[in-house]
C-alpha cells in the first residue's frame, strides 16, 4: 500500500472529538504551556534595563524568530501530538479513578443542589469513559500519539478505479479527486517551507489548515460543515461513505458474502413442531448436508467413490433420504434473522425434513428473532467443528433460551393468533345442551379424582339437591360434590369443556416430561 508523506502533522478526524478530547481533558482552542520559555522568563524580571527593552522588539522582527517559534511554540496537530506523547496511560487511569472516588464523596445530601449534582455526574461519566478508553489502548498496545498522522495511506487502485467510457472519456472514483486535493495542498505547503525562506508564518499556518481540511474531507466529507461537491453539485463520497452503512464495503462485500454450509428461505408457521425443532425443506437439507451424505454413502458401501455418491444424490434415491435422516439427527442447525440485534437473533434447532420450499418454525420462538410470518426470511447455517456443535447444543437451543437476556422476562409466550386460539379452545357455550351436540366449547361434567383438593372450606354451595336414598348434591360455581348421609364425599364433578381438558392435558404432559428430564439430569 502506498502513502503520502505529509509536510505537516494532521489529526485523524475519527478520533479528534472523542478520543483525543477524552485523553487531554481540555479545549483545543486553549493555549498550553508545558515548560519554561523565553516569553515566560521575560516576565520574571522585576527591574528591566534599557537595553533589554530595546532588544525584545528587535528579536521578534528578525529572521531568528522563526527558529525560536518552531522550538518554543506549537500549534495544531503538532501541539496535540506533544501532549499525547507525554501521557502515561497507567498514571492517567490511577488519577482518574482517584478523582472519581473523590467526586462520589462530594455529592450533596438530599439533592440540595441539583445543578452541582448534574455537574458531578457529567464529570464522573467523563472519567469512566476516559478510564475505559485508556484500558482499551493498553490492551491493544496502541500509543495515543498514533492518532496524529504524518503518513496518509493510499487505497489500492482496485478500490478507487478509473473507468474509460464511450467516447474516450474517463470516469474516476470520488476518492481519487479527494486524494488529488490532498496532494495539491501538501505540495503547496512543501514549496512554502523549502523554496521560500521569507514566507510569513501566518501563510504557512493557513496552508497547514488547508492540508488538515483536505485530509478531513478525504476521511469524512461534510464533518467540517459544508461538504465538498463536484461541478454538478454532487457531494463527493469520502472514505467514511464508502465503508459505512448497508451498502458499505464491509457489510456488502466482506460481511454479507455467501458462505458454505448455509442457506436462506422464507419462514412459515409450524404449530405441530416441538419448540427445539425446525422444518428444513428437502431441497435445502440435501445441499447443506451433501458432504456428510457422500461420506455416509461411501461408509455404508452404497457408493464406491465421490462421483457415484453425487450421482445418487442428484437422482434422489430412497437410500439418500434414509442417510440424510441419520445425519440430521446428529447435527443441529443455526437459524439467524437479520438484523442480529441481540443474542436471541441466532438460535439452534434440531432439523427435520419437510415438504415444500419454506423453513417451518414454531410460533413461540418468533419473539426472540423479532420475526413474523408475513414473508420474513431466515438464514440457516450448519456448525461444523465439535466446539461449535457443543455450543449450539448446550447454550443456543431454543428451549434453553426462554428468558430475555436483557430484562429476564419470559420471551417464549403466546401472542396474537395463539391467544385467540386458546380463548376459543377454552371458552364455553351454554347453548350446547339445547343444540344436542358436543363441541370443544360444549360444557360437560368431568369426574374428578378424590385425591385432588378443589374444595374451599369457606365456599358455600349455590344449590343442594337431595335424593331419596339419602345422598345429596352440592352445586358450586364450577364443580359438583356428591355426598353420602354422613357427609362423606362420594364423587366430585367439575364443570368444564373439551377444550379445557385438551389444553390442560398438554400442560400436564409437558410438566411431567420436564420433571422426568430434570430427574435424569440430577
Amino acid at each position: 500500500m502506498g502513502y503520502i508523506k505529509l509536510a505537516c502533522l494532521v489529526t485523524h478526524v475519527w478520533g479528534r472529538s472523542y478520543w483525543i478530547g477524552s485523553y487531554l481533558n481540555f479545549s483545543f482552542a486553549r493555549p498550553v504551556v508545558k515548560k519554561p520559555t523565553f516569553l515566560r522568563l521575560r516576565g520574571s524580571f522585576e527591574y528591566e534595563i534599557q537595553s533589554w527593552k530595546h532588544s525584545i522588539p528587535l528579536f521578534f522582527t528578525t529572521q531568528g524568530f522563526d527558529i525560536f517559534r518552531n522550538r518554543e511554540i506549537s500549534s495544531g496537530a503538532g501541539a496535540i501530538r506533544e501532549q499525547l506523547a507525554d501521557l502515561d496511560l497507567r498514571v492517567l487511569i490511577d488519577s482518574s479513578l482517584i478523582e472519581w472516588k473523590e467526586l462520589g464523596e462530594e455529592r450533596s445530601p438530599d439533592n440540595e443542589n441539583e445543578w452541582e449534582d448534574r455537574k458531578v455526574g457529567r464529570r464522573k461519566n467523563f472519567l469512566v469513559r476516559r478510564i475505559e478508553l485508556a484500558k482499551h489502548f493498553l490492551r491493544t498496545n496502541i500509543e495515543p500519539e498514533w492518532m496524529v498522522l504524518c503518513l496518509l495511506p493510499v487505497l489500492p487502485p482496485e478500490l478507487r478505479p478509473i473507468i474509460q467510457i464511450d467516447g474516450g472519456k474517463l470516469m474516476s472514483s470520488d476518492i481519487n479527486e479527494l486524494y488529488r486535493r490532498v496532494i495539491y495542498r501538501n505540495n503547496t505547503l512543501i514549496d512554502l517551507l523549502t523554496t521560500s525562506r521569507s514566507t510569513p508564518g501566518e501563510l504557512v499556518m493557513c496552508q497547514e489548515k488547508l492540508v488538515q481540511e483536505a485530509v478531513d474531507t478525504l476521511l469524512d466529507n461534510g464533518i467540517r460543515g459544508q461538504p465538498m461537491r463536484d461541478g454538478h453539485n454532487k457531494v463527493y463520497k469520502s472514505f467514511s461513505d464508502i465503508i459505512e452503512g448497508k451498502e458499505g464495503r464491509f457489510r456488502e462485500t466482506l460481511l454479507g458474502k455467501r458462505v458454505d454450509y448455509s442457506g436462506r428461505s422464507v419462514i412459515v408457521v409450524g404449530p405441530s413442531l416441538s419448540l427445539h425443532r425446525c422444518g428444513l425443506p428437502r431441497e435445502i437439507a440435501i445441499e447443506l448436508f451433501q458432504t456428510f451424505l457422500i461420506r455416509g454413502l461411501i461408509r455404508k458401501h452404497f457408493a464406491s467413490n465421490i462421483g457415484i455418491a453425487k450421482s445418487k444424490i442428484r437422482e434422489k434415491e430412497p437410500i439418500v433420504w434414509e442417510i440424510l435422516q441419520e445425519v440430521m439427527q446428529g447435527h443441529p442447525v443455526l437459524l439467524n434473522r437479520a438484523p442480529t440485534l441481540h443474542r436471541l437473533g441466532i438460535q439452534a434447532f434440531q432439523p427435520i425434513l419437510i415438504e415444500g420450499r419454506a423453513i417451518c418454525l414454531h410460533p413461540l420462538v418468533c419473539k426472540g428473532f423479532n420475526a413474523d410470518f408475513d414473508g420474513d426470511q431466515m438464514a440457516v447455517h450448519v456448525p461444523l467443528s465439535l466446539e461449535a456443535q457443543a455450543e449450539a447444543r448446550l447454550l443456543m437451543f431454543s428451549h434453553t433460551n426462554l428468558l430475555s437476556p436483557a430484562i429476564g422476562d419470559p420471551i417464549s409466550v403466546p401472542t396474537q393468533d395463539m391467544l385467540i386460539g386458546l380463548y376459543i379452545l377454552t371458552s364455553g357455550n351454554r347453548r350446547a345442551y339445547q343444540q344436542k351436540r358436543i363441541n370443544f366449547d360444549s360444557p360437560l361434567w368431568l369426574r374428578w379424582r378424590l385425591d385432588q383438593r378443589i374444595l374451599s372450606s369457606r365456599e358455600v354451595p349455590i344449590e343442594v339437591h337431595y335424593e331419596s336414598l339419602g345422598t345429596y348434591h352440592e352445586i358450586y360455581g364450577h364443580y359438583l360434590v356428591v355426598r353420602r348421609t354422613k357427609k362423606e364425599i362420594r364423587s366430585i364433578y367439575i364443570r368444564t369443556n373439551v377444550g379445557h381438558i385438551s389444553f390442560y392435558r398438554e400442560i400436564e404432559e409437558a410438566i411431567q416430561g420436564f420433571c422426568r428430564a430434570y430427574s435424569y439430569d440430577i
